[in-house]
């Protein structure tokens, strides 16, 4: 039975070989346009959420600001300031915290040599490493003994090293900041970031204790609070509770949505995700219109093909055969084309991903990422080829079903 199936199935392809190399090429199109679409949105949105957590990973930033609502007699338009210290303290008064770090952000000549260049400074504590992706790739970050001694040590971005000391090994080099001479005592690994607030990316900043950053600068009051909750899902109550408990430290009214800015990266990173889920839909709908092209002509030709053999579906008939015998053997037959296009689209759109993958184009694999053959990329496209498939095999095979064996054998 099997063996008679595919003999009809190769006798009807090759009867008409330009109809079938057309019909084919449509399928094999269609499948080759789903996959690419599927296999590129996937990457880019993969490398996107990897440059977004190069800013950090379920952090919160919180920004004093000033009042816009009057609270125990003091009038909007209050400036909230800050203090280190009251940020250090937190952690014992509000509960849910993981780690947290004052911030001094201000841009501030650096100079080695005949080098100089304006950058970013961070005055920040240890936890900032963790928090905000900041990983030594040489020597060594910030620690516990540097903010208790105040000591006049840098840790640099990793294009600020290659800037300053052009292809010279900066671990123990002294840097001038603001004429203040600074031992470099690591370098950050090279990162990939697309976000940042405050200055400059990371790799063009030097990260010095903040301890040191108010006793040589004289800054007071902190330009923002950064810190990571225990839960990420409570991210938003650790927050109210954070601004509840500096209310009453520096009297603002708690509900004034400008008296600390707030930016909630998680909130950020779920729009971000729902963003490139539809951007994934839509390209796998564009590819599967592509598809649904190449189904229609695979339907075309099994109807001509219907048509062709009505004497034999009558003979069929008039001998016993089931109508649901001669549907499904037309049904398998479209499918069978459609499966095989598939197949071929599959494998040419699997050679073009791994030539992409062996591209040197660094900075396009950044943005676009680089597209895999994941299982992701594979179901979606066979679901896609097996509904289309389903649907244009139908259609000539209930044609097929209901030939009137009368009519038929009088052709």
């Amino acid at each position: 039975m099997i063996a008679i199936f595919f003999r009809n199935l190769v006798r009807d392809l090759v009867r008409q070989p330009l109809r079938t190399v057309l019909t084919l090429s449509g399928v094999v199109w269609g499948t080759f346009s789903v996959v690419l679409l599927i296999a590129f949105g996937e990457s880019v949105g993969k490398a996107q959420a990897k440059r977004f957590h190069g800013m950090g990973n379920g952090i919160v930033l919180m920004f004093p600001s000033q009042t816009t609502l009057p609270y125990q007699g003091f009038q909007k338009g209050k400036p909230v300031r800050v203090t280190p210290e009251q940020v250090e303290a937190l952690p014992g008064k509000v509960e849910g915290i993981e780690m947290l770090s004052p911030e001094f952000v201000q841009g501030r000549r650096i100079r080695y040599g005949r080098q100089e260049f304006m950058s970013t400074v961070r005055g920040i504590n240890p936890s900032f490493e963790r928090m905000r992706n900041t990983i030594p790739a040489k020597g060594r970050y910030i620690d516990p003994l540097d903010m208790t001694e105040r000591r006049r040590v840098c840790f640099i971005g990793d294009v600020l090293a290659t800037d300053l000391f052009a292809g010279e090994d900066a671990l123990g080099k002294r840097v001038l900041i603001e004429g203040v001479p600074f031992s470099i005592i690591g370098v950050m690994a090279k990162k990939q970031q697309n976000s940042n607030y405050n200055g400059q990316m990371d790799e063009n900043c030097a990260f010095i204790p903040w301890t040191t950053y108010t006793a040589l600068y004289g800054n007071k009051f902190v330009s923002n609070i950064i810190f990571r909750p225990l839960d990420l899902g409570r991210s938003a109550e650790v927050t109210r509770g954070i601004k509840e408990h500096l209310s009453k430290l520096i009297g603002f009214d708690p509900k004034d949505p400008d008296a600390i800015g707030v930016w909630d990266t998680l909130e950020m990173e779920k729009s971000f995700t729902t963003f490139f889920l539809a951007f994934n839909i839509f390209l796998g709908v564009i590819g599967s219109f592509t598809l649904l092209v190449g189904g229609v002509g695979v339907a075309s030709i099994m109807m001509v093909v219907v048509e062709e053999r009505t004497r034999e579906i009558g003979i069929k008939l008039a001998v016993g055969a089931r109508r649901r015998t001669i549907l499904v053997q037309f049904f398998s037959e479209t499918l069978v084309i459609m499966l095989l296009g598939g197949l071929i689209g599959f494998a040419l759109s699997a050679v073009v991903v791994r030539v992409v993958q062996t591209l040197p184009a660094e900075q396009v694999a950044n943005f676009v990422g680089i597209p895999q053959m994941s299982p992701l990329v594979i179901v979606s496209a066979i679901l896609v080829l097996l509904v289309i498939g389903t649907v244009a095999g139908m259609i000539p095979a209930r044609n097929a079903a209901s030939t009137n064996p009368i009519q038929a054998l009088r052709k």
